[in-house]
């Protein structure tokens, strides 16, 4: 039975590491792992709940200029994996899936000479104007560095399965209570990380807002996302107004003194 998961993972990983071969497709975020996951632990409602539970946390996780983020495919995959063989809920996929990430992730970075030289030569056949070799090694940057690292994760799962099921198994209850705070805590300092890409002056108001309707005003999730749809819509059409005022006030300021 082990076999054919392990099988099944290494696929889900390779399908997961070239989600950006036609577009972005969004099949490596961990709400989607997580349910694929649990469909191939034989629990698949327990994978969409952890799914879901670690894209909270992953939410802020993107790559933006030199910054890497953790590498939640392995996090997600193996964090989900792990808890829904220990039998445990989302708080031990989340604490699992942290430090597993970030390992996965450091690892990784070994592959990034072998992606300079790929880069290197498509660089080299660019500037030839050979476009078939060009092409060639745009495909062999994109698959060879990601694919060469692709059994780790299947591996992982094979060999630790077992290991890390009898150590969780053994934890006292303490540590496994600690373990479902800080797997509470993590979903926020996901939303931290978004908060601190998109914060500023012009939406913290909105942020504000939103948080006085659903703790003070008891309004549901649904009843502020539409309120904000409206919002937007109107604050929109007003931007729009006061566009086209400007736009008729500059044209007739030549003759305003008659």
């Amino acid at each position: 039975m082990i076999a054919i998961q392990t099988l099944l993972i290494t696929l889900l990983v390779i399908v997961a590491r070239c989600h950006t071969m036609f577009g972005t497709s969004l099949v490596n975020r961990p709400i989607v792992l997580g349910a694929m996951t649990g469909l191939i632990m034989g629990n698949f409602t327990q994978g969409v709940i952890m799914g879901a539970t670690l894209e909270l946390a992953y939410v802020g996780a993107v790559s933006i200029g030199a910054y890497i983020p953790p590498d939640m495919v392995s996090g997600t995959i193996l964090g989900t994996a792990f808890a829904i063989e220990a039998g445990m809920g989302p708080e031990t996929a989340l604490a699992l899936s942290y430090p597993i990430a970030a390992a996965r992730q450091a690892i990784g970075t070994l592959g990034t000479p072998l992606d300079l030289w790929f880069l290197h030569r498509c660089d080299k056949y660019a500037a030839a104007g050979d476009v078939k070799k060009f092409e060639r090694e745009y495909w062999l940057t994109g698959f060879i560095p990601k694919l060469i690292f692709v059994p780790i994760t299947p591996l992982a799962f094979y060999f630790g399965s077992d290991a890390v099921v009898s150590l969780i198994n053994m934890l006292p209850k303490f540590i496994i209570d600690g373990i479902g705070i800080a797997g509470g805590l993590l979903p926020a300092l996901g939303f931290a990380m978004l908060a601190q890409m998109i914060m500023n002056r012009k939406v913290v108001v909105f942020f504000f807002l939103g948080f006085f309707f659903v703790k003070l005003l008891g309004v549901g999730t649904t009843g502020v996302a539409i309120f904000a749809v409206i919002l937007a819509v109107v604050l929109v059409g007003i931007e729009k107004n006061m566009s086209n005022i400007q736009k008729v006030a500059n044209t007739r300021g030549d003759f305003d003194e008659f």
